[in-house]
């Protein structure tokens, strides 16, 4: 307010000054053309006169102006003591209210990373869900399932309540169809790579079969494959029961590699079929082995039948008898004796020596086929 009144008295003093200049000039004028020097004394009286008139005009406008411009100051400074007043209660309530508001920032900050974790849990755990659902034997029977399983392990916001329900759901619907025998209508791709619809069966999440045989999970792309080769007709003798007696108790196979081990089954190779892929080799092979065992046999039933008879002359050796090799020993080397001969210890190991081919023979035989086999085995191969 003070500077504003400054401001107003310079104005004053520099609008009486431009005045006089004013008067000054146009006295000056006129005293040129004034006739006398009283007349422009008179003059000059006059305008001083006047402009002393307009001067205390003017400071009198001044005062007034001033006394109204100190009043406006007083109620300005008195609106400004009661708004203060006014304000301060908003002030305190401000602060209270920002302190409440860091508060509840902090806590919903707190409550974001708990939600934040919940969201990533919830997706890790769904992929994992997805993974191994992926992998079962229920999935050609419950195909639609995919796209749900996909969404859930794709989720990119805070998880509700419906897809919390859909989770648990799906892992239900697992377990309970894991664990019953199903029949159900479906496809699967033949021997020929034609696809096929029929009756399926699954046992489990272990074995699925149609009555063409047992088919092969691949997770890859989903799909049931009808091997080429199938298992032993005692493994699918339980299919024939299965769809000849579907309401009675019957025995299933059960593959806990959910289909490696038929595969390996069915790519087992019989023995007949090992024959003919052997071919002439094989056979001469055989047929060597089965005269080498048959020798075998024959040899050992009479070298057996021969210890028996060396052990009983063992237990008599005063009455030996000819029908085993010691007792004819025993019978010459007494007949030796008798006749004193001198060469009665050569004659003794000769009647040994006679005794040896009886008990050797066929050995080399079984030898030789013992060498032969391999090495006819080693031509087959080649």
């Amino acid at each position: 307010m003070g500077n504003r009144l400054l401001t107003l008295l310079s104005s004053l003093l520099l609008s009486a000054a431009v005045a006089l200049m004013h008067c000054s000039a146009v006295a000056a004028v006129e005293e040129a053309e004034a006739r006398s020097l009283a007349e422009l004394l008179q003059r000059l009286q006059q305008e001083r006169t006047q402009q002393q008139a307009e001067l205390r005009a003017r400071e009198q406008r001044f005062l007034e102006e001033q006394a109204q411009q100190k009043a406006r100051l007083d109620r300005a400074r008195a609106e400004k003591r009661q708004q203060m007043k006014t304000l301060q209660p908003l002030q305190d309530e401000l602060a209270d209210l920002t302190a409440e508001v860091q508060q509840l920032e902090s806590r919903l900050q707190e409550q974001g990373q708990d939600l934040r974790a919940l969201q990533g849990a919830f997706v890790r755990i769904a992929g994992e869900v997805h993974a191994s659902l992926q992998q079962s034997l229920v999935v050609p029977q419950r195909p639609e399932r995919e796209a749900e399983l996909q969404r859930l392990s794709a989720l990119d916001a805070l998880p509700q309540i419906e897809d919390l329900e859909s989770l648990w759901l799906l892992l239900q619907e697992e377990m309970t169809l894991a664990a019953a025998v199903s029949q159900y209508q479906g496809v699967y791709t033949d021997v020929s790579g034609q696809v096929r619809s029929g009756s399926l069966v699954r046992v489990g999440a272990f074995t699925t079969f149609t009555a063409a045989g047992f088919l092969q999970f691949i997770p890859e792309n989903a799909e049931l494959l009808l091997p080429a080769t199938q298992p032993a007709s005692r493994y699918q003798s339980t299919i024939e029961d299965f769809y000849r007696h579907p309401s009675t108790l019957t025995t299933l196979v059960v593959d806990p590699t959910r289909g490696a081990l038929i595969r390996q089954l069915g790519a087992s190779v019989s023995l007949r079929d090992r024959i003919e892929q052997a071919g002439l080799i094989g056979i001469i092979i055989l047929v060597l082995g089965s005269l080498g065992v048959l020798l075998s046999l024959w040899r050992i039933s009479y070298l057996l039948w021969v210890s028996v008879k060396v052990n009983s002359q063992l237990q008599h050796l005063q009455a030996p008898v000819e029908d085993n090799p010691l007792g004819r020993v025993l019978i010459k080397a007494r007949q030796f004796r008798v006749e004193r001969d001198e060469n009665y210890q050569f004659k003794l190991d000769e009647s040994v020596l006679a005794e040896l081919p009886a008990l050797e023979r066929g050995q080399n035989f079984i030898k030789l086929l013992a060498a032969t086999a391999p090495l006819l085995g080693l031509l087959g191969t080649v």
